[in-house]
This record gives structure tokens, sequence and C-alpha cells, in this order.
């Protein structure tokens, strides 16, 4: 996974079964320490260049259960005791904070929330601000069987906020698991100029049959080829008409997934059918192959 992702960094803990596990990846570029290990969390240093302050970043999978959530909390205790660096956390608390962050039949014990927030006070740890969804955790149930709750958070103490003050936080949808991703934003995204791409050969192409024909016809209609140069020019016109063919037929994988989450998230939202829902998700995890094969 690791080499699949291009990513040379990497700390874990093997899942138990179907559930549990957890896993961390990062760039070669950076500088990450790994601290602990454990599997409620893993907790390392992080420098992004040599002159970039150093910070601490805890990266968790909460207790599920119950009656032991309080030895999460205690453990963010020790780790908050431990090191005096700024500190992000980040990841599946499995509690909520607030009653109105609890979407169900059913109203959450008043008591763990309020002993989640006694944590964070003790570690002090402040909720970052998110857009999206109120909620990163759906049930997929149905009628008063759903249950809808903020879980998933990025937290981080004053310290940390003043060198990431431009920080954020995005609930993204995924048609993959009944969490939905975070997405931290470290800094501000700053629009550039586009810059012409060469163009290349997409491996998503070969899910149309109809491709060889594509190919075929476009090398047939430049005519013959005497010499290397001509070789040359037709194969960038059979380019050229594989991505006008490509953008007809598979649209722009980008902006359409884009799209399809805003789509998907839009039906959580107004609590859409479940079928509708299921038929979005087919449809995203089409996108996400095809953006997968994009990096082919």
């Amino acid at each position: 996974m690791k080499r699949r992702l291009g990513l040379g960094g990497f700390a874990g803990w093997d899942s138990d079964g179907m559930s549990g596990g957890l896993a961390l990846f990062w760039l070669e570029s950076l500088y990450v320490e790994v601290k602990d290990v454990t599997a409620r969390f893993i907790d390392v240093h992080i420098r992004e260049s040599v002159s970039a302050p150093l910070w601490h970043a805890t990266f968790v999978y909460g207790e599920p259960r119950t009656e032991l959530r309080h030895r999460m909390w205690s453990a963010m205790g020790d780790l908050r005791a431990t090191s005096p660096l700024p500190w992000f956390a980040v990841g599946d608390f499995n509690e909520a904070l607030w009653q109105h962050e609890h979407m169900s039949a059913c109203r959450r014990p008043e008591g763990q929330m309020a002993a989640f927030r006694d944590a964070l006070m003790i570690c002090e740890l402040k909720d970052l601000e998110f857009q999206g969804t109120p909620f990163t955790y759906d049930n997929m149930r149905r009628g008063n069987a759903n249950v809808k709750v903020r879980l998933d958070r990025a937290l981080a103490d004053d310290r940390w906020r003043d060198i990431y003050s431009d920080a954020s936080v995005v609930h993204l949808v995924s048609p993959c698991s009944d969490h939905y991703p975070l997405l931290i934003k470290m800094t501000r995204e700053v629009v550039s100029s586009p810059m012409r791409k060469c163009k290349r050969y997409e491996i998503m192409w070969e899910r149309g049959h109809m491709l060889p024909g594509v190919v075929a016809n476009a090398w047939h209609d430049v005519g013959p080829k005497s010499d290397l140069g001509e070789v040359n020019a037709a194969l960038k016109k059979v380019m050229d008409v594989l991505h006008v063919w490509g953008r007809r037929k598979f649209g722009n994988v980008t902006r359409e997934l884009a799209r399809m989450r805003r789509k998907l998230e839009d039906l959580y939202k107004y609590n859409a059918p479940m079928e509708m829902i299921r038929a979005t998700m087919d449809d995203m995890n089409e996108l996400l192959y095809r953006e997968e094969m994009l990096w082919l």
C-alpha cells in the first residue's frame, strides 16, 4: 500500500479481523518521529521542513465500548502531560460532544458527552470548525433505526492554531464506508494559472469497448506514413482524437467526482430514499475507480 500510494513513511496497528486497525502514511520529505503506536492511537512528532516548527500529532481510533471509553480520555491526558509541543489530534473518537451532533430517535447519554468535553478541557484541545455535512457517521438504516452522529473530528490547542491559523476541516462523503473522510487543509488555497498538460494515454479509456475501433479509425484517417516524422505526427493525431473521444465518453473525472460528492451530500442532508443514495454510491464508486486509474 505504501508503494502504491507513493508515500515513503508508514506506521500502523493491525486490525482485529474486520474491525479496528490504524494506518498512517506520510511523504518522505516530512520529518516524522513515531512516539507511540497502540490500538487506539498513533502518536508522532512532525516537522514540515528544517526551519519549520516541530509539533505533536495524534491520530485516533477511539474506544468503541462505552464502558471503556474513559481509558481513551485518560490516555489523552497522559499524552498532554508528556509533550509540551503544539498539539493536533484527529480521527474517530467514537463520541459526540453535544446532543445536536447526535441525530436519531433516541437521545445520546449526556454523561458520555460530558466526559469527552472534560477530557478536551484537560488536554486544552478545541474543536476545529468544519464545512460539509453536520455528521460523519451514518449507520445506513431506515426510519427510526437510522443514526447519524459526528464521531470524527479534528482538534488542536491554541499554539498549534497559531502556527496553522488558516487550517480548516471538510467533511467529505464516501460510498465506501459508513464514516465520512475528513480533509484537513493546513493552509488557505491559492488559485494559480492552469498549466498546459502533456497529453497521455489514459488507462480508464479501456473501460470503453469502442476504444480499439476509435484507435483504428484515427490511425487509418491520417493516411500513409512513409517516415518516422509522419509516424510521429500520426501518433499525435491519434492522441488528439482519443482525448476528444475520452471527454465525450467519460467526461472530466475530477469535476464529475466533485459533482457526485455534492449530490451524495445533499441526498444525506435531505434524508433521500436509500435506493437513490445507493444508486449514487454506485456511480461514485465507478468515478473513484476511474480517478485511481488516472494515477497509473
